[in-house]
């Protein structure tokens, strides 16, 4: 977006090859001069797209930064440690810009952009400005002539073949761009799967090329001014002139442009619905006990949600294949996902020569992301086209400006229902009564301030459990020396088995399925010296379970792992009448996002675009 368009007049003028269109700021230097002294303007339109696409791209590319680089894989240097991730982590924003969370910032901005350039191009071709953009080899010899000649810098000819090369380069960029954040953005649609897209790596090779054309933007933009600045051009895209074909071809650009834009951004507001299934007449209420065999489940239509950016997934993208049904009173939900290696070592405890020691890698920061659990949650908001990633706030937090913490949940006030099923904690809670499990009921709501405990507490912004009044889970385990970090110190174990089914391999993608990685705290057996009679190399849980008692046990779920796919069931009342959860009802759809964790305590799998949920009548 430049004076593309005045420039080659201006430049042609003085080549006498084409003539300047009147301009009734052109001022005659003396009544006996036989030259003209040009006072170079832009036309309207060009100057409005032109600075507002460099709004936009500053913009976006603040925006864009920390979503980029800002994840523990990222192959832009930020999800490691060192000076190029402290560099990056000081100068990103966090959280927010302007107002608005980063990532419905950074969609909403590329809306913006796609109708500017909607607007500039109709503009283009209207005015016949476009023709004056062509890139010839009469232009690519005049750039290699001037190069030649050493006097790059004062050939008009050659400066100006460099131009259009420069402008090509960014329209260019700009496609590569629209294509790229299209394919990231809209992933029911993308062809990610396509045989060329895995060969060069999927989404990560996307997202990757995505964040690189980005940054080359900035030496684009210098190189750019600095050709302006030799061709003598710079100053005049801050001038604009009014001509009146130019004004009613940017008029056109307008109302050809914007109702574009404006019908891709409406497009974009029909999101896939997932209909829950009346159970009525023969139908039956699924059991739950991870199996998808029951019949309401065959009738019941699915929708499957694409879900990037996980840690420890063999492909780049994980899709979560999601049922849902009701009988007027509860709803019944079933998730599948693809897991080639169930997760259950999560912290285990481990007996060496000299004490009980916690297996991790990131305890203290709340990140670990080998010695883990496999979960998976799904979030429930009203809010019209609400999302996870709306409530999500990235690089905010005590470790973020390293890249440790991927973000941090909080709403703008609003609650938004968390249903978390945890693999080791909740699965198992009533499988010692013959019941299911739970899904850890959860909510987001409006952020509170860093804890002062400096670190020593977790720092969840708006992220809280549900009150309950008995049950729950905690660690097995108590420091030796409180006042160290786990890798300074060993621990005790506060129960022990009541069986002696333990485990000696510490290889966490091997879980020796059907292990149990749990003890319940009504069964297992206080620690002591005498009964501690383990060898060295064994591994013990390091879990204790009851089941939930109160408002945080609303929901009841079980999963299985059966050859590598996990099968979830789930069910709660459709209005709890908790202020902490989010009412499903006939009247009103509500908007869920779900989020996979392959053996990660907060790396999960997410997308951006909700999937409306209504109920059959």
């Amino acid at each position: 977006m430049s004076a593309a368009e005045n420039e080659l007049e201006t430049f042609k003028s003085a080549d006498n090859t084409t003539e300047l269109q009147p301009n009734p700021d052109e001022a005659v230097r003396t009544a006996g001069s036989k030259r003209k002294t040009i006072t170079r303007k832009t036309h309207l339109f060009v100057t409005i797209c032109h600075w507002s696409m460099v709004i936009l791209i500053a913009l976006n590319l603040a925006s864009g930064m920390r979503l980029g680089w800002g994840h523990i894989e990222s192959r832009l240097g930020g999800g490691s440690n060192g000076t190029w991730s402290a560099i990056l982590g000081a100068i990103a924003p966090k959280g927010a810009l302007l107002g608005v969370n980063l990532i419905t910032l950074h969609v909403t901005l590329a809306f913006f952009m796609f109708a500017v350039i909607g607007v500039y191009i109709v503009y283009l071709f209207w005015s016949r400005a476009s023709h004056r953009m062509r890139l010839t080899s009469h232009d690519l010899r005049k750039l290699r002539t001037g190069m030649k000649a050493k006097n790059f810098w004062r050939n008009k000819a050659a400066l100006w073949s460099a131009n259009l090369l420069v402008y090509w380069v960014s329209f260019l960029f700009l496609s590569v761009m629209i294509v790229t954040g299209a394919m990231l953005y809209w992933l029911e649609w993308s062809p990610l799967d396509w045989a060329p897209f895995r060969l060069l790596g999927g989404y990560p090779s996307v997202r990757l090329l995505h964040g690189i054309v980005a940054y080359l933007f900035v030496p684009y933009i210098i190189l750019h001014s600095v050709l302006q600045w030799f061709f003598g051009n710079f100053w005049s895209i801050f001038k604009a002139q009014l001509y009146r074909p130019h004004i009613r071809a940017g008029v056109i650009g307008l109302v050809i442009g914007l109702p574009l834009a404006g019908g891709l951004f409406a497009w974009n507001e029909n999101l896939m619905t997932l209909t829950a299934t009346r159970i009525q007449g023969d139908l039956q209420a699924p059991v739950l006990d991870g199996d998808s065999s029951d019949p309401v489940w065959s009738r019941a239509k699915a929708v499957t949600i694409r879900t990037v950016k996980g840690v420890n997934n063999p492909e780049g993208h994980v899709d979560v294949l999601v049922k849902a049904a009701h009988d007027g009173h509860q709803i019944y939900f079933l998730f599948q996902w693809k897991d080639p290696d169930v997760s259950y070592k999560r912290f285990p405890l481990r007996k060496t020569l000299d004490g009980w020691e916690v297996l991790n890698t990131a305890y203290e920061r709340w990140d670990e992301n080998v010695y883990y659990e496999d979960k998976l949650a799904m979030y429930i908001t009203d809010v019209p086209k609400g999302s996870c990633a709306a409530s999500c706030h990235v690089g905010v937090g005590p470790h973020s400006d390293n890249g440790d913490k991927h973000g941090v949940h909080f709403t703008n006030g609003e609650i938004g229902d968390v249903w978390h099923w945890k693999s080791v904690r909740t699965n198992h809670m009533g499988v010692h009564n013959g019941e299911p499990g739970y899904m850890d009921d959860q909510y987001f709501g409006p952020a509170e301030p860093p804890s002062a405990s400096n670190g020593k507490k977790r720092y969840t912004a708006g992220y809280y459990p549900d009150p309950k009044t008995g049950g729950g889970y905690r660690y097995n385990f108590v420091k030796l020396n409180p006042d160290k970090s786990l890798a300074e110190t060993f621990v005790q174990p506060v129960m022990l088995p009541p069986t002696l089914n333990i485990e000696i391999n510490p290889d966490p993608s091997t879980s020796e399925h059907g292990v149990t990685w749990w003890i319940r705290t009504s069964e297992g057996i206080p620690y002591s010296e005498e009964m501690d009679t383990y060898s060295v190399g064994t591994l013990l849980p390091n879990i204790l379970i009851e089941p939930f008692q109160g408002d945080r046990g609303d929901i009841r779920a079980k999963g299985a792992w059966r050859q590598g796919w996990w099968t979830l069931e789930a069910r709660r009342v459709l209005d709890t009448g908790s202020e902490y959860d989010v009412a499903i009802t006939l009247d009103k759809p509500v908007y869920i996002s779900v989020a996979p964790f392959n053996r990660t305590q907060t790396r999960h799998g997410e997308h951006i675009r909700p999937v409306k949920l209504v109920l059959q009548k």
